[in-house]
């Protein structure tokens, strides 16, 4: 595996921050191979990195490339994480021969508010960006999309601005869903009151309204954040049923990407 670490951007924000992308690479092989781009939680106020790397790793395992994102959180506010998303898309497509990489097998994957994060990319990429920038495919764990439960809309507001209803809008994934919007894998749990359940049905909704595949899972249980693991990695997993997620997508982006043969 290969490991090293990237910047996203030409130059520091107005706060002073570099958003870079840390990228583990399986090794080059005669084809390349899809890459899952991975946006951890912290209510865009930090980010909560302590599973990142493990959560890497077992893409690494399905024999995926995985690259974590540190994308800028407060002060920073809509637009400048979905721009620092954007760019370690566009930085990873342009860079996909020299790294091995798929270039119509760019991935992105967020937990909670960088679920929102990925779900906004996913829905306005053509808007804040060009075709360089599109994800081909979303993964979305446990995250916040849509503005109609009232402590959803409270923290999208924070997100944007208080005053910004324009802004809301944009950043109300369920309303944003379009043809330009790639095949997206959603998970969640009945339990979690956080990122209500509500938030993957609405989503869900618009994008069979939208012809766009899709695949959803809820289980019944699991507290917001719970993290599901392989147990060859670095846990047993947390309960008897076999809730990992992770094995999960990685079966959908198989076949997805027609990798089936890799099982």
């Amino acid at each position: 595996m290969r490991y090293f670490e990237v910047n996203v951007r030409d130059y520091q924000t107005e706060y002073g921050f570099m958003p870079s992308l840390q990228l583990y690479l399986v090794e080059k092989s005669d084809n390349p191979r899809p890459i899952v781009i991975i946006a951890p939680g912290g209510g865009y106020t930090k980010l909560v990195d302590s599973d990142q790397d493990r959560i890497a790793l077992q893409y690494n395992a399905a024999g995926f490339h995985a690259a974590v994102l540190n994308y800028s959180v407060e002060p920073h506010h809509f637009p400048e994480p979905q721009q620092d998303l954007m760019s370690a898309i566009r930085l990873v497509r342009e860079h996909a021969w020299e790294w091995g990489i798929m270039e119509s097998g760019i991935a992105i994957c967020g937990f909670s508010a960088g679920g929102h994060l990925c779900a906004s990319v996913s829905t306005l990429w053509h808007k804040l960006g060009d075709e360089k920038c599109r994800p081909d495919a979303v993964i979305l764990c446990y995250a916040i999309l849509t503005s109609r439960l009232n402590h959803c809309r409270m923290f999208l507001k924070d997100h944007v601005g208080y005053d910004e209803e324009e802004r809301l809008k944009l950043v109300s994934c369920d309303e944003q869903v379009s043809k330009y919007t790639p095949p997206t894998f959603l998970y969640n749990t009945f339990e979690d009151k956080l990122t209500n359940v509500e938030n993957v049905l609405y989503y869900a909704e618009n994008l069979k309204k939208h012809e766009i595949p899709f695949e959803m899972h809820i289980f019944s249980k699991g507290q917001h954040g719970e993290s599901w693991c392989d147990s060859t990695i670095w846990a047993t997993p947390m309960r008897r049923r076999d809730y990992n997620y992770i094995r999960i997508s990685i079966e959908w982006m198989r076949e997805l990407f027609g990798l089936m043969e890799a099982k």
